[in-house]
């Protein structure tokens, strides 16, 4: 039987966020992540507004949080902005253009998970007291 590497402890701090909302008690970076990554993983699935419509609005704000506490500033902006963009057509039909615009743009910003990764792996490893023990 070969034996299967252990994870670290940055890959358990990471898969807690991912499957359990960060812990029974996440501290902050707990906290943004988990928002981070339960937005990332709806975009990657349907796409910027079809995470819209499955988060609530508290969701959207701790995701928006999440991309702001690891400097992706930008991603956050462009989530909030498709949330404005999103709720100035009521009940109107989403262009396509807009779908694909957002789609692109968070595309170009978060091109790959690594990108993600990386940013967490930095803040954790400048400021681990931000994570609740495991």
């Amino acid at each position: 039987m070969t034996d299967m590497p252990s994870l670290s402890v940055a890959d358990r701090i990471w898969n807690r966020a991912a499957l359990d909302h960060g812990g029974p008690n996440p501290g902050p970076g707990d906290h943004a992540l988990a928002g981070l990554l339960l937005a990332h993983g709806l975009i990657m699935n349907g796409g910027v507004l079809h995470a819209l419509e499955a988060l609530s609005p508290r969701e959207v704000a701790q995701a928006c949080s999440g991309y702001r506490f690891y400097d992706l500033t930008a991603v956050a902006s462009l989530v909030e902005g498709a949330q404005v963009e999103l709720a100035a057509l009521a009940d109107s039909d989403i262009p396509d253009e807009l779908e694909n615009r957002l789609d692109e743009g968070y595309s170009r910003l978060v091109p790959s998970d690594a990108v993600l990764v990386e940013a967490f792996e930095r803040h954790y490893e400048s400021s681990p007291a931000d994570y609740s023990r495991l």
